[in-house]
C-alpha cells in the first residue's frame, strides 16, 4: 500500500476524499490549522507552518522522510512550484510539470497563451496599461492569486478607483482588468498521466458558488470536451489541472482561469467511481490507451454546513 501525502486538510475535499482513499493508501496529512487534529482525530495529521514559511519545505521533508512517503498530492497553489522542485527527484508529485503550474499562476501570461494557441480570447489589460478601453462592468483581479480572492465586479469608475484603494498592496501592473463575460459558466477537471495521456474529462454544469462551487452537475459537452484537448496538445500539462470557463451566448469558450491542481469538484469524479488519484499513479510513466473517463450526466452536487464540536 503506497503512502500518499496530502496537503490542504483543511479544505472542501474532506473528508469525502479521505473516505475515498483510505482502504488504498496509507495516507498522511500536512495543514497549518493546528486544530484539524481535533477535526479529524484519526487521520495522520502533522501540523506545518504556512507555506511562505522560511522553514516549510524543511519540516515537509522531515515528515517525508521519516514516514518513507511515496506520493505527494499537493492542493494549495502557493506550495505546487516549491513541492515540485524540492520533491519531484525523491517521489512522485501528483500535479503538472513546473511550466505548466507557472502559466497558471500568472494569469496575465495565461490569457496570452490561450489567445495565442487559439484556444480561448478574452479583452485583458494589465491597470497600468488601461484606459477605460472596456465597458462596464468589468472583471479586476490579482495577476498572481487563487480562489475568488481580490477578484471583484466593477461597475463604474468610482467602483475601479476604490478597489485600489482597498487593496493598496497591489501595484496597478499587479492587476488584470478583463470584460465581462455573459453565459453559462463551467468547472471542468482534467487529469493526463505525466506522458500527456488524457484519462479524465469531468465536466460540470456550475449551478451556485461562493469562492468555491456550491452546486453543480454533471454535463457531456463536445464543445468542451474539444478545447480540453486542445489544451493538452498545446500547453502540455502532465497532469492535473482545472479549468474554469463560460461558454458565451455565441457559442464561444471563454476560459478564465486554469488551477494546476485538483478542484474542489474532483469528489464528483469518485462519486461517478473515477478514482483520479489511483489512475495518475497506475499511470505514472506508463501509456494510458483506453477510453477517456467522463462521469454521466446528471450527477449533482450539492455542499452543506456541517457543525462540529470538540474541547481545546
Amino acid at each position: 500500500m503506497k503512502k500518499l501525502l496530502i496537503s490542504g486538510l483543511g479544505g472542501s475535499f474532506f473528508p469525502y476524499l479521505h473516505n475515498q482513499l483510505e482502504s488504498k493508501f496509507e495516507l498522511y496529512y500536512v495543514d497549518n490549522n493546528i486544530n484539524l487534529k481535533n477535526v479529524y482525530p484519526d487521520y495522520n495529521f502533522h501540523h506545518v507552518p504556512l507555506v511562505n514559511d522560511i522553514n516549510y519545505l524543511d519540516i515537509l521533508e522531515e515528515i517525508i522522510n521519516q514516514n518513507d512517503i511515496d506520493a505527494y498530492l499537493p492542493l494549495i497553489d502557493e506550495e505546487i512550484e516549491l513541492i515540485i522542485k524540492r520533491f519531484s527527484n525523491k517521489l512522485i508529485i501528483i500535479a503538472p510539470n513546473l511550466d505548466f503550474v507557472k502559466l497558471c499562476l500568472n494569469k496575465y501570461d495565461l490569457m496570452a497563451k490561450l489567445e495565442q494557441k487559439n484556444l480561448s480570447v478574452i479583452k485583458t489589460y494589465t491597470a497600468d496599461d488601461y484606459s477605460e478601453e472596456l465597458p462596464y462592468p468589468i472583471f479586476l483581479k490579482p495577476i498572481s492569486g487563487r480562489g475568488s480572492r481580490g477578484i471583484f465586479k466593477i461597475e463604474n469608475k468610482e467602483q475601479y478607483d476604490a478597489y485600489f484603494k482597498l487593496y493598496n498592496q497591489y501595484l496597478p501592473s499587479d492587476i488584470l482588468v478583463q470584460e465581462n463575460i455573459i453565459g453559462q459558466e463551467y468547472t471542468i477537471g482534467v487529469l493526463t498521466n505525466n506522458l500527456d495521456d488524457l484519462i479524465v474529462i469531468n465536466s460540470k454544469k456550475v449551478l451556485s458558488k461562493k469562492g468555491i462551487t456550491q452546486r453543480a452537475v454533471t454535463e457531456l459537452n463536445e464543445l468542451i470536451t474539444s478545447v480540453v484537448k486542445n489544451i493538452v496538445l498545446e500547453i502540455s500539462p502532465q497532469g492535473p489541472f482545472n479549468v474554469q470557463l463560460f461558454i458565451n451566448n455565441n457559442n464561444e469558450i471563454k476560459i478564465f482561469e486554469i488551477n494546476p491542481r485538483f478542484s474542489t469538484t474532483t469528489i464528483m469524479s469518485y462519486a461517478a467511481n473515477i478514482d483520479e488519484v489511483s489512475l495518475f499513479l497506475d499511470h505514472y510513466d506508463k501509456k494510458y490507451s483506453s477510453k477517456i473517463l467522463e462521469p454521466k450526466e446528471g450527477l449533482n452536487l450539492y455542499r452543506r454546513w456541517e457543525s462540529l464540536f470538540y474541547n481545546n
